[in-house]
């Protein structure tokens, strides 16, 4: 059997019904390109910088293990454009077994962090607040809301123990997303102006092929880069945090 780099590109697409047209337009990379790597035609992509970019992108777009692959690229680039096949132990249906990786150890803590911070807050309203009405409105969040548009990147707190996620693509988008407990809950490619969700869980863990999408985390926007590239994200009570690309789910 084939296992070479491009031969698991192909079999991942075809297996997702994708074609070539679509995947250019989710990941912004020319369909020859796309098609140069299927065939393992290397020397086709303009450099192996490039090579290693759009490898990279186009395995997450396809739920692949995008570093496993390019390091698999590596390891064969400039010998026969098949190289050595990528042993079939990493391989399963629909593509190579995707790394999991724990939460990192900072996460956790900053999380923990916020929901000692918004404990107090809410300890402070409820004894401050029993006099006349002069406190907290019943049923308002504890301290001030975050504007409209917060940015992704930055932590915006939320209240309660589980955390309500909407999303609504602008344009043709790839979306893997995995709620608490590494559950899958949605990897699908939506069109322009689907809608999912809402989803209820502890967290979140999502990628998006490109930043074709709005994303509504309790009611409130949170503002996504429109970027022609993966983007990744981690949802807790605590906030919205981009992760970084060896960290984003892969729904593979």
């Amino acid at each position: 059997m084939d296992n070479s780099v491009g031969h698991v590109l192909h079999d991942a697409r075809t297996r997702r019904g994708i074609d070539l047209t679509e995947a250019e337009r989710v990941t912004k990379i020319r369909v020859k390109f796309l098609r140069a790597m299927e065939e393992d035609r290397w020397k086709a992509l303009p450099a192996p910088v490039y090579a290693r970019s759009f490898l990279a992108t186009y395995a997450r777009f396809l739920g692949l293990d995008g570093k496993e692959l390019v390091e698999h690229y590596d390891r064969t680039a400039g010998e026969d454009v098949h190289g050595e096949p990528i042993p079939l132990g990493a391989i399963r249906a629909g593509g190579v077994t995707p790394r999991r990786r724990p939460l990192k150890p900072t996460l956790i803590v900053v999380a923990a962090l916020a929901l000692i911070v918004l404990l107090g807050i809410a300890i402070a309203g409820s004894l401050g607040g029993g006099g006349g009405g002069a406190g907290n409105p019943q049923g308002k969040r504890a301290g001030n809301p975050a504007p409209s548009g917060t940015s992704a990147t930055r932590s915006t707190p939320v209240t309660g123990s589980t955390v309500s996620l909407e999303l609504r693509s602008t344009a043709s988008v790839w979306v893997c997303l995995v709620g608490a407990g590494d559950r899958s809950l949605l990897a699908e490619t939506l069109p322009a102006g689907e809608r999912r969700g809402p989803f209820e869980s502890r967290s979140f863990a999502v990628t998006f092929g490109n930043g074709s999408i709005e994303m509504t985390v309790n009611g409130e926007p949170a503002r996504i880069p429109p970027l022609a590239e993966p983007l990744g994200f981690r949802i807790t009570t605590g906030g919205v945090h981009r992760l970084d690309p060896a960290s984003e789910p892969t729904c593979a």
